[in-house]
């Protein structure tokens, strides 16, 4: 047997092979794994991972024994092509005889060019639980040799990846730089190295005791982490000034990570009814309203906050809950003693932002998730919210407010700069009727149970790209550009094919008719955002009755839903579908393929929506399902996985986040079994090479 392990059988010099068949060349990976897939249903089957699915197309290629071929290529409405290869599908929505959700083996699918890295399944030191003396405000450090020999805690949720990737993940004198990721799991958050994608390691946990860790956030240093709980909770707001003074379940917590072995909590606050679900951070200077003359930076916390709030005889949606921490980071130190503490580590209630009611269509108003962002061409530092039946809200938070809100209801209510939601929200201007922030829909057809049903409304996470892009490149790819592209962004000709896009996606609990949209909406200019592309996950749906449904449904539990994304380069999109695995999209041309119904056909953007007579498709490049480590027969048996533990639906995979570690590779947080290290082929630089360091199992002497 030969246990190297195995790289692309198609190289870059067979593309044009694949093209001659008309067949895309996104897709030419083999899987390196005995495979257990369905065509038409996935079967669990013994000898499953003996059996190979290859395209008739490809029979004259020599590959490996036991590889799977899956090409993928989809038409315009996003479903699978038909052509000389094969589509496997890997949504089964009913669970029989021949499949189910649990069932580990039969979930190992990916297309062709997706490869595992790397994994761990967060287990620390062997144990499922810390020491009980183990001290709350700090974390312990892990045995590296422990590393997916142990059981798997399991109850993973949101991961976040910082670090300085093109500079060699380099750990400075300061204690700055390095590569790491920072994965929350319920009562936990871990901290893993991952300067060397094919070998990541974990460093420490960091236990909380309490409630959901729902987001964990990291600055730019890789310094400070702020984690929340999010627990119902009628308790009045009280402003902790030291580490014992909150044992509520509905806190924001900073921890200092300096030391990435002993992570240790620094400050809190505690926001009923319910905390946080999802926050982030930006750090302005040379603000006017600092507090404390020796304040140089100061730090302005931002939350999202889905529950309301009675105020002052009236009910007051908090929405976004924003926070100002006086004297920023220098007063978080651990080196401060507990005077120096009770002093310096609060956090004030500073504002909130909550969308005009009169401007959403009736649809209900839920604030979910909520991202900052340095628009590329304003300059703008921007909030991006993801507002359910409201929609993407953008609002300018470039420039905080020198005065607080107390109640948290009124900053900064006016500087919203740009929404886009389905219907439209205005009788006149960009958003009314002859405007292009919307799609022309109904109130009924855009929002509430009746715009779901259709894949609409309910928008539960945003993501904005930090660049521009233009037919498939960023401003960051080598050249020659495209001529279209000309000299860039300020190109007096081209510069208008330079464009910002943000994604939004719905969440939803179940659907018999629908996944849900991810929509790409230009944010080229942020004040007139406007639909360019659609796209759901392609394929058709079956019916318990073995009928065949139009559109992938989510029978209940979340399934198949849509949950957190990222943005790549040259127009990648990864997104996280529960139970339906990690899923990249290529965005890159769509402004070459929108359908202009102006006289000429030329683009108009400042009509917006208005002047599209035909949307761009969303091209579909790949899927992985993490479902365990492949190098192993009995991953469940052997990690003991707890089904039971997993949040919703007890399934395996059941996907919460992903993060692009921009060297190519893309970091699965899998709610039940671990993080999962996996390259895209089209994502591969020959300068960040990290092949797999297991060996492959499945090669086959001749």
């Amino acid at each position: 047997m030969d246990n190297r392990p195995l790289g692309p059988i198609v190289s870059k010099s067979t593309k044009g092979w694949f093209e001659q068949w008309g067949v895309s060349p996104r897709v030419h990976w083999p899987w390196p794994m005995g495979v257990e897939m369905r065509r038409e249903s996935l079967v669990s089957d013994e000898i499953a991972a003996d059996k190979m699915v290859v395209a008739a197309a490809l029979t004259l290629l020599m590959i490996s024994a036991v590889s799977v071929i899956v090409l993928l290529s989809t038409d315009e409405a996003g479903n699978p092509a038909s052509g000389d290869w094969e589509w496997v599908d890997p949504i089964t929505e009913v669970e029989d005889d021949n499949h189910s959700h649990t069932d580990l083996l039969a979930h190992r699918l990916a297309t062709p060019n997706m490869q595992l890295i790397d994994y761990h399944n967060l287990n620390c030191d062997g144990e499922m639980f810390p020491p009980t003396d183990l001290d709350n405000t700090a974390g312990r450090p892990c045995d590296p040799e422990m590393k997916n020999m142990a059981p798997t805690p399991g109850d993973n949720s949101e991961v976040i990846i910082e670090g300085n990737f093109h500079e060699g993940c380099v750990i400075h004198g300061d204690g700055t730089g390095g590569c790491f990721a920072y994965v929350a799991a319920y009562n936990q958050f871990h901290i893993l190295d991952i300067s060397e994608p094919n070998d990541i390691r974990m460093l420490s946990t960091y236990y909380a005791e309490i409630a959901r860790i729902i987001d964990v956030k990291v600055t730019d240093d890789n310094n400070w982490v702020l984690i929340n709980h999010e627990l119902t909770n009628s308790e009045l707001d009280p402003i902790p000034n030291d580490d014992d003074a909150n044992s509520g379940t509905n806190r924001l917590d900073v921890i200092y990570v300096g030391d990435k072995t002993s992570p240790i909590k620094v400050a809190e606050w505690n926001n009923p009814p319910a905390g946080f679900h999802n926050q982030d951070i930006h750090v302005y200077c040379d603000w006017d309203g600092i507090t404390n003359p020796d304040e140089e930076c100061s730090l302005f916390l931002f939350g999202a906050d889905p529950y309301p709030e009675i105020v002052a005889g009236g009910l007051g949606y908090k929405g976004t809950q924003i926070f100002y921490v006086p004297l920023g980071f220098e007063s978080w130190l651990p080196t401060q003693n507990d005077e120096q503490q009770n002093s310096s580590r609060e956090i004030l209630r500073w504002g909130g932002y909550t969308p005009d009611p009169d401007t959403t269509c009736g649809g209900t108003v839920f604030n979910h998730d909520n991202v900052i962002s340095k628009h590329p061409i304003t300059g703008q530092v921007l909030l991006y919210v993801a507002y359910w039946d409201a929609g993407l809200r953008i609002v300018d938070v470039s420039d905080p407010a020198t005065i607080a809100d107390p109640f948290g209801i009124s900053w900064p209510q006016d500087d919203e700069v740009g929404r886009w939601l389905g219907c439209p929200s205005a009788d006149d201007g960009w958003y009314g009727p002859d405007g292009g922030g919307h799609a022309n829909m109904t109130a009924n057809q855009w929002g509430g149970s009746s715009g779901a049903a259709n894949g609409n409304g309910w928008i539960h996470y945003v993501v904005p790209y930090d660049h521009l892009i233009c037919s498939g490149i960023w401003e960051g790819s080598a050249e020659p550009w495209p001529e279209q592209c000309g000299t860039g962004p300020s190109d007096a000709t081209y510069g208008v094919n330079w464009r910002h896009y943000t994604l939004i996606a719905p969440e939803y609990g179940s659907n018999d008719n629908h996944t849900g949209f991810v929509r790409t909406i230009d944010t080229t200019d942020p004040t007139k955002p406007f639909l360019v592309s659609e796209w759901k996950l392609p394929g058709n749906g079956i019916r318990a009755n073995g009928s065949a449904h139009g559109n992938h449904f989510i029978p209940n539990m979340y399934i198949y839903s849509p949950h957190n994304g990222d943005t790549g380069l040259d127009g990648h999109v990864y997104w996280t579908h529960y139970h339906g695995g990690a899923w990249v999209t290529d965005h890159g041309r769509i402004w070459d393929e929108i359908v202009w119904n102006t006289p000429d056909g030329t683009p108009a953007p400042e009509l917006g929506w208005q002047a599209i007579a035909s949307l761009a498709e969303t091209h579909t490049m790949g899927y992985y399902l993490p479902s365990g480590p492949i190098w192993m027969d009995d991953p469940k048996g052997d990690l003991e996985y707890d089904m039971a533990d997993c949040w919703a639906s007890c399934m395996i995979p059941f996907n919460w986040g992903l993060q692009f570690d921009p060297r190519g590779f893309i970091v699965i947080s899998e709610m039940v079994s671990g993080v999962y290290v996996v390259q895209m082929e089209e994502d591969y630089d020959p300068q960040n090479d990290f092949p797999p360091i297991w060996n492959a199992e499945a090669a086959v002497e001749e």
